[in-house]
C-alpha cells in the first residue's frame, strides 16, 4: 500500500515531539499481539522517519544510526533514554 507524502511529512513532525515519540515506541514495545524489543522498535520508527531525520532527531550522526540499523552498533544505555 502507498502512503502518501503528506502522511510522511506529518509522521516526521509528530515524532519531533519527544511526548509522541516516547508514547510511539512504547506502544510498539507493549503491544499484545506483537511487541517489539526496545531496538526493533528502535528500527522501524528510524525507517518510517527517515534516516536523516531520526538522527537529526536524537542528536546522532547519520553513520552511527545507519550502524545500529545494520546491527553493527548496539546503543548505549544513555543514549537509549
Amino acid at each position: 500500500m502507498y502512503r502518501s507524502d503528506t502522511f510522511d511529512q506529518d509522521f516526521k513532525r509528530y515524532m519531533k515531539n519527544p511526548i509522541f515519540a516516547q508514547e510511539y515506541i512504547l506502544a510498539l514495545i507493549d503491544d499484545e499481539d506483537e511487541p517489539m524489543t526496545v531496538e526493533e522498535a528502535l528500527r522501524f520508527t528510524i525507517q518510517r522517519m527517515g534516516t536523516t531525520d531520526f538522527a537529526e532527531f536524537v542528536g546522532e550522526l547519520v553513520q552511527s544510526v545507519d550502524k545500529f540499523l545494520k546491527g553493527n552498533r548496539k546503543l548505549k544505555p544513555e543514549t537509549l533514554h
